[in-house]
């Protein structure tokens, strides 16, 4: 019962931000403070969201945004995974790879997006390579950050109980860096799904929330500009609150940081 009360008092609080803007909105909607087809107001972009979601507009959006996504995040994880242990356990290998990711860590993802089109065209392979530099350069530094963040007393144990260098990689070294590693998950998911969005407007061919966005500003369809803003929104909420955020308890309370009873509270 105490949780409970407890969740609905959180989820309360966190409500007060969109709330103190949608009250502006109708304000300045109201009193016709901006003109009226450049801002719809809250009534109208209701009523253009709803409508794409009872006809199926937003669940295809979605699932090609997703398709656009997923498989380059996952290369990219998995990438940022093994060129970050290497790293991290490597002296001479951070030698070798730090300042070439040094170098490229400050450039924007769609910055590459020309040079990609070049070669690749507008198809769905040049989206999966900006969405792949997006994550990768933030997973890999918070990848090398936790390896390296391992104490070297847990991996020299390892070795005195006669464990392989596997064994000490997913015994030891990936469960003691997975905090960072979750961090870093966290991060380059925000930063690729931004990068996604930006990358589908340019290279209109392929769909996506990005495309249909555009599209609807050029066709002065602000409210569906709104409706797809708030779909986009919607997505990084849950993928915030169901996905990592479920995964960072888990990882805490598996670590000793906090107990179970404390975290349902």
């Amino acid at each position: 019962m105490k949780s409970t009360a407890q969740t609905i008092k959180n989820i309360a609080l966190g409500t007060i931000p969109f709330l103190l803007i949608l009250i502006i909105w109708y304000v300045f909607c109201y009193f016709n403070l901006v003109p009226g087809w450049l801002i719809p107001s809250p009534f109208q972009t209701a009523k253009a969201f709803l409508g794409l979601a009872i006809d199926g507009t937003l669940v295809h959006l979605v699932i090609i945004s997703a398709e656009n996504a997923v498989p380059a995040f996952i290369f990219g994880l998995v990438f940022a995974l093994i060129m970050g242990i290497l790293i991290g356990m490597s002296a001479t290998a951070k030698k070798i790879f730090y300042p070439f990711l040094s170098a490229i860590y400050p450039i924007p993802s769609l910055v590459w997006l020309p040079l990609i089109i070049l070669f690749l065209g507008f198809t769905r392979q040049t989206v999966w390579c900006v969405v792949f530099i997006s994550c990768f350069r933030i997973i890999i530094y918070n990848v090398v950050e936790g390896v390296s963040s391992v104490s070297q007393n847990w991996i020299l144990a390892a070795k005195n109980l006669g464990l392989s260098k596997l064994e000490i990689i997913f015994k030891v070294i990936l469960p003691g860096s997975l905090p960072h590693i979750l961090t870093g998950v966290r991060m380059g998911f925000a930063s690729s799904w931004r990068s996604l969005i930006a990358a589908e407007m340019l290279v209109v061919t392929i769909g996506g929330l990005g495309k249909f966005i555009w599209m609807a500003q050029w066709a002065f369809s602000f409210e569906k500009v709104f409706a797809g803003i708030i779909v986009i929104s919607l997505i990084g909420l849950l993928m915030e609150r169901f996905v990592f955020g479920k995964l960072e308890k888990i990882t805490l309370i598996r670590w000793g940081f906090i107990r179970e009873e404390t975290q349902l509270r």
